[in-house]
């Protein structure tokens, strides 16, 4: 596996990745994305950006997230510590999924934003999405609050590093 920056070469692999994924949540019962959010507008601001990050198996993207400091997206509200980063966005294609490769993702991003000498890091989840809070749990993230938000209702997590 390899842990990379994404690259305006790879906004049409991301973009196809997300497709799949939204329809493999819908699947599953858990219709939090659609074509609105995340769009392939903000894939591609956020590779354009630096801030997207992949996950690389015999040279085929499995898995995108985002990493930014906080306030890059988010209000200075949603965490108790608006000098952490987050990631967001986090997706994994099918097939690949069940594999550890989401927790390779976000170690791999923990890890780098460790080395910029900042101290932690947020996530927030919607409530639905019991699977990707029980790995957050295991990765030593801890629940900062619940919030209701224009968008829907969500969870925020965050660890110290």
């Amino acid at each position: 596996m390899i842990y990379r920056h994404a690259e305006k070469s790879d906004i049409k692999e991301c973009c196809i990745l997300k497709k799949e994924v939204i329809k493999r949540l819908d699947n599953e019962g858990l219709s939090i994305w659609n074509e609105e959010y995340p769009s392939d507008q903000l894939l591609e601001e956020d590779i354009c950006a630096d801030r997207g990050r992949v996950i690389i198996i015999d040279d085929e993207i499995v898995a995108y997230a985002t990493l930014s400091p906080i306030l890059e997206e988010f209000d200075e509200n949603t965490f108790n510590d608006s000098s952490f980063y987050c990631f967001s966005r986090l997706m994994v294609k099918t097939g690949y999924t069940n594999q550890h490769i989401a927790t390779f993702l976000i170690s791999s991003m923990l890890e780098e934003i460790k080395a910029k000498g900042i101290k932690g890091c947020g996530i927030m989840v919607h409530p639905i999405n019991e699977k990707a809070i029980k790995m957050y749990q295991k990765l030593g993230f801890k629940f900062e609050n619940r919030r209701e938000y224009p968008y829907g209702d969500f969870i925020t997590y965050s660890i110290s590093l």
